[in-house]
């Protein structure tokens, strides 16, 4: 990429997450939106304005342009496929918010699409480019833990009745789910990033506290290949909220991460700094930089446990 010219960015959707995508986009020297996308008639106006970009209700019309050099998705989860679909079949670099899509049947169908045209695909979890996670892998790959013998993650967060009534949140058909696939994805991620596969799963979902079809609290317990165990506790339904943590312990030490909040009671409590570090790495990476850390393949991995976790759950109903 040619650090004078700017590649242009089209960002698929126009709601709270796009906003912290267009942030971070304004903020970059090395991208330049060019364009807001959003197909449903009445949504997106403002946002457009506010952004200074067109806005395009059309796929196929706004993947067309030739200023477009990469695609942002961050509309709602369940309707993620349709706008990876469309820039596979216009061969546009495309980088998907968290998660890929709602599950693992679904991400191997965008990832053949991606394959197929050549289209680079990749995922948003940007929490994988903080010190935070970088410390934590060196720990676990420098070995100062032994062998690691049980790890442990919590997402005990807490969202209003407002979060959930009448919107997509917590469905089936946008969501894939509630707690666990949406808020605790993060660090199911760094889960399956930093310990081998798993090989065993048992779990227990529930909706306890809030008007959704979806769990709004999940329990998980792991064994993974190797021997170590590990657990996984999500929920929205745990009042003020407490900042997420993972524990990984081993016959030589043990690591504990605990987030500093953002975002156990609001998601508007976001920052965009981890996404422009995704951002300028996958643009980086069309340039021939570094490869992507998180392409289609691993942003995979923790929406593949998190559908054996849902599966798992109604099978011992």
């Amino acid at each position: 990429m040619d650090e004078k010219t700017p590649l242009g960015v089209a960002l698929v959707g126009t709601g709270l997450i796009a906003r912290f995508h267009a942030q971070a986009v304004v903020a970059s020297s090395r991208l330049k939106l060019v364009a807001a996308i959003n197909p449903i008639a009445g949504q997106g106006e403002e946002f457009a304005a506010e952004f200074g970009v067109p806005l395009i209700r059309d796929y196929d019309e706004a993947l067309s342009r030739p200023d477009v050099g990469m695609v942002l998705v961050a509309t709602p989860s369940g309707a993620h496929d349709d706008a990876v679909l469309a820039a596979a079949r216009h061969r546009k670099p495309v980088l998907v918010e968290k998660p890929l899509t709602i599950s693992s049947a679904r991400a191997d169908r965008l990832i053949a699409a991606c394959a197929e045209t050549g289209t680079p695909l990749g995922g948003i979890f940007q929490t994988r480019f903080t010190d935070d996670f970088r410390k934590l892998r060196e720990v676990v790959d420098g070995g100062s833990l032994g062998r690691i013998t049980f790890v442990r993650i919590d997402v005990p967060w807490w969202r209003e009745d407002s979060y959930y009534a009448g919107t997509w949140h917590g469905t089936w058909a946008m969501d894939g789910g509630g707690a666990l696939i949406n808020q605790a994805i993060h660090m199911v991620d760094w889960l399956t990033a930093l310990m081998p596969p798993v090989k065993d799963v048992k779990s227990f979902t529930a909706t306890l506290a809030h008007p959704m079809e979806t769990e709004d609290t999940a329990a998980a317990v792991l064994r993974f290949e190797g021997g170590a165990l590990g657990a996984i506790y999500a929920t929205t339904a745990s009042y003020p909220g407490r900042p997420k943590r993972m524990e990984i312990t081993g016959t030589k030490g043990t690591y504990v991460y605990e987030d500093t909040g953002h975002g156990v009671s609001r998601p508007d409590q976001l920052e965009y700094a981890g996404h422009l570090a995704c951002f300028e790495a996958f643009a980086e990476s069309l340039a021939g930089g570094a490869p992507y850390p998180i392409d289609g393949a691993a942003a995979r991995v923790p929406i593949d446990l998190i559908t054996r976790i849902y599966e798992e759950n109604k099978g011992s109903n």
